[in-house]
């Protein structure tokens, strides 16, 4: 299948782009997947991206205003995509899209169900493809606002930016109080002089649904927790109490999104998903994780990327 009005543009990483920034040749991603739920087996998928990346005003830092959008079209028409709308680099909304491409009128209508201010919504919507990009079109059909075209490997490095940036402002990796605490890391032996030098991470998650806890992940990378297969992923309380301790843990690690919902299920403890040879759920009990996530169920990658609505990356190496 060709979009015969789609452009996307190959440029460098580190020039701007915007609503405005005019594209050039067309290309796409072909890829022959091993089986999407909503694509035929062995159907060739193209690939197609949008993004925009525009600065903020100074008063608000060093922070970008992003969009993105990326699509999967098969040759039969069935689109599957994701949208992310981050202004001031925060998380605004996410969400996907299943759908039909109208390749006659450069059309798609979807289904699009996204997550925005801790509620899931579930929406029918149109969209138009162009020489403008990627449109999200009014109830009268006339484009609200376009996302410009650009080569899926310049996306991949705004998404990169946009996660990492996401990141550093909420993964601690400096404050050691909670982890001087933990029996774990004092059963190791380390010196003061080397506590004060481990390499970790740290963040506050809910992982309970009960915002009257708080419970922290603690990722240690250093080589006598570590090995091969990965290293150690601890669940703590802000005492530094262990609550859980996961061995063969690699990053990034996932969970899914918060939402307003999430006070029915009072202390109802939700799944982690790490890499440990593939990415592995690990369903807690009793609020404890299973002890090696390598012996953990096995899921495709795609089914915590495909989603952002129901699914956020948390944790990941920081650059």
């Amino acid at each position: 299948m060709v979009l015969g009005l789609l452009a996307a543009c190959k440029q460098d990483p580190k020039k701007e782009t915007g609503p405005d920034t005019a594209p050039a040749e067309a290309t796409s991603e072909e890829v022959t997947p091993g089986g999407e739920a909503d694509m035929a087996e062995g159907e060739t998928i193209s690939s197609y991206c949008f993004a925009s990346r525009t600065p903020t005003p100074e008063e608000f830092g060093d922070t970008y205003n992003y969009l993105f959008t990326r699509l999967q079209i098969g040759e039969d028409g069935n689109v599957t995509g994701t949208l992310i709308n981050a202004p001031y680099g925060t998380d605004g909304s996410r969400g996907s899209l299943t759908g039909v491409y109208r390749e006659d009128q450069a059309l798609i209508q979807s289904t699009t169900t996204f997550l925005a201010e801790g509620e899931l919504y579930e929406e029918q919507r149109n969209y138009k493809i162009g020489a403008g990009g990627f449109a999200t079109l009014n109830p009268e059909g006339e484009p609200v606002f376009a996302v410009p075209a650009i080569s899926c490997e310049q996306y991949d490095v705004y998404m990169k930016e946009f996660n990492q940036g996401l990141l550093k402002k909420i993964v601690n990796t400096t404050d050691r109080s909670r982890l001087k605490k933990v029996a774990e890391v004092a059963e190791f032996g380390y010196s003061e002089e080397q506590l004060d030098n481990l390499r970790f991470m740290e963040l506050e998650v809910d992982l309970d649904n009960n915002f009257e806890t708080r419970e922290f992940l603690l990722y240690i990378m250093d080589s006598m927790v570590c090995g091969s297969g990965g290293c150690n992923l601890l669940i703590i309380d802000a005492e530094g109490r262990t609550l859980s301790n996961t061995t063969v843990v690699k990053l990034p690690v996932y969970m899914p999104t918060s939402t307003i919902g999430d006070f029915d299920g009072k202390g109802t403890w939700k799944s982690l998903y790490v890499w440990s040879g593939g990415f592995r759920e690990l369903v807690p009990e009793n609020g404890r994780y299973p002890s090696n996530a390598s012996t953990a169920k096995e899921v495709p990658e795609n089914a915590l990327t495909d989603h952002p609505e129901n699914y956020k990356l948390v944790l990941d190496y920081l650059e």
